[in-house]
């Protein structure tokens, strides 16, 4: 006979699964901390990548003029305006990267709280050798 608690419990697990449990469960695999640092890092990478392509695209874009000056340009003031326009981009995109991470970790926490909360209630449903409890679903 089937018991309906049991397959509403299953359901309920399967559409979590199946729907936002595939981020959540990913995210579970980690304390808070870790999962914001490892993306915090994955976003400075990024950053880091994205910044220098630009500058990059925007020396070859004026390319000329940059010929052109070769010579009267002061290197160093250049160097530490280029420096300092990495650096507090990167420090842009860690405050907001900080800011989103941190958000979805507590965003999946209450579904994850009644996702396990669902599997235990399932679990109740069998005794230690892994049977299922006929009477009423629950161990006593």
């Amino acid at each position: 006979m089937i018991n309906e608690e049991k397959v509403i419990l299953m359901t309920k697990l399967s559409t979590y699964e199946e729907s936002t449990g595939k981020e959540d469960l990913n995210k579970a695999r980690f304390f808070q901390s870790d999962y914001v640092r490892l993306n915090c890092l994955k976003t400075l990478v990024s950053t880091t990548i994205l910044f220098w392509g630009v500058a990059a695209m925007y020396v070859y874009y004026n390319l000329a003029k940059v010929i052109e000056n070769l010579t009267t340009y002061d290197y160093g003031k250049l160097a530490r305006n280029v420096l300092l326009a990495y650096v507090a981009v990167c420090v842009v995109y860690f405050i907001i990267a900080w800011l989103v991470y941190t958000y979805r970790y507590s965003k999946a926490k209450p579904g994850l709280i009644r996702y396990n909360q669902n599997l235990k209630a399932l679990i109740d449903f069998y005794d230690e050798d892994g049977h299922t409890i006929k009477n009423s679903g629950r161990k006593r």
